[in-house]
């Protein structure tokens, strides 16, 4: 009973983290921009008070401009690699073979990707990217080549 309940509770960061990357692609162009100004200008202002960079206000929002396109490529990488490694996680936890896991992993989460960029052509101001799920896909790569080099239930050593 207790190893059925681990296998169904297994799937519950998986599914918080699908809703959530749900949640992001339904902004609209508006909102998703807003969210990617903050974010580079919350890192400008601690780049700034650690003196790495001096920023004046004249030069900032082009700084703002420049640092947006990196954070959100930097957001697909991080938020899909994290979905990867808590389905290889669960599968793991499923019983799925080793040698299968890492494959079926990353399969599940391209899907995923895939099937996210496609819902983005329809919310006003975004669009779907082949090439944001080619982003995505270098995630949940080095999520799922982490999982398997960590994976206690190898053979081998990769």
């Amino acid at each position: 009973m207790k190893k059925k309940v681990l296998k169904i509770c297994v799937w519950i960061p998986v599914i918080i983290v699908a809703v959530g990357i749900f949640g992001f692609s339904s902004q609209d162009g508006e909102s998703s921009g807003s969210t990617s100004r903050r974010v580079a200008n919350v890192l400008i202002d601690v780049a700034d008070s650690i003196h790495l960079v001096d920023v004046r206000w004249n030069g900032r929002e082009q700084l703002v401009e420049k640092l947006q396109v990196p954070i959100r490529k930097a957001a697909h990488i991080t938020e899909y690699a994290l979905l990867a490694a808590l389905i290889y996680t669960a599968l793991a936890v499923d019983g799925l073979k080793w040698k299968f896991t890492g494959y079926a992993a990353f399969g599940i989460s391209v899907l995923f990707a895939c099937s996210d960029e496609f819902h983005q052509l329809f919310v006003p101001g975004r669009s779907g990217l082949a090439a944001d799920v080619l982003i995505d896909a270098s995630g949940i790569l080095i999520a799922v080549l982490i999982c398997a080099a960590l994976d206690r239930r190898k053979k081998i050593i990769i």
